[in-house]
């Protein structure tokens, strides 16, 4: 943040002038600011646009070294490495490893295409099998056991992910429900954010701990006792 030169305590050598020759210094330095500013102000705006190849090369990198080498031996470095960047170019886009492996395994935004023209049970189902499809991911699953450790420890990183990944997801599960009051809209959201915890909890635990019960059998009926619950929710 830019703060007035009075404010920054910096004192300033200020000779005895006469009111004519201030007018003409004050007119010749506002002209000649007025010149550097219309001639620098475009060159800052633009800016050097960033380079969308080499963040999807980054990723892609990523997600190879995590199926390579695993969460604990990836590194910044190893991937800035493989990739052909610089590290601190990496660090300034992914401050941290875990962000770059969200980044990475997530992508930037969450993809809300498989809600288009669902219904309330269509986004249900998308919920179980997307939570399921992401688990079940190898770089995904390579990342998982890291991940958590870090945001445990990480609680601005925790919360940046669950209100960006669930944000999306809660306003379009409203669009599906008639609520008019304010408590029906508060149900509402706390009944999305169940749903939610429930699929993508399910999901892990199947994926990586019971997974001798990881079926289609199992994943249909997570479906259906979520989408019974929330039809037969009271109001």
């Amino acid at each position: 943040m830019l703060t007035p030169a009075s404010a920054s305590g910096v004192s300033h050598w200020s000779p005895t002038v006469s009111a004519p020759e201030l007018q003409a210094v004050s007119a010749a330095d506002t002209a000649i600011l007025k010149v550097m500013t219309e001639n620098d102000a475009p060159r800052r705006a633009a800016g050097r646009p960033r380079d969308e190849s080499i963040d999807e090369r980054v990723l892609a990198v990523t997600r190879e070294l995590l199926l390579e080498v695993g969460w604990d031996d990836l590194s910044v470095r190893l991937v800035a490495t493989r990739a052909g960047v610089g590290r601190a170019s990496l660090t300034r886009r992914w401050p941290s490893k875990a962000e770059l492996v969200l980044h990475a395994i997530l992508g930037e935004s969450p993809d809300l295409t498989p809600f288009s023209g669902t219904d309330l049970n269509g986004w249900i189902d998308w919920v179980v099998r997307g939570s399921h499809q992401l688990f079940s991911r190898p770089d995904v699953h390579a990342a998982v056991p890291g991940l958590l450790l870090a945001l445990r420890e990480n609680e601005v990183l925790r919360t940046t992910l669950w209100e960006n990944f669930s944000g999306p997801a809660i306003a379009l599960y409203a669009e599906h429900v008639d609520a008019t009051t304010r408590a029906q809209r508060r149900r509402t959201e706390l009944d999305s954010r169940a749903v939610l915890v429930l699929a993508a909890g399910a999901a892990l635990f199947v994926t990586t701990v019971a997974t001798d019960d990881d079926s289609a059998a199992l994943l249909r009926r997570v479906t259906e006792l979520l989408t019974a619950a929330v039809q037969g929710r009271p109001d």
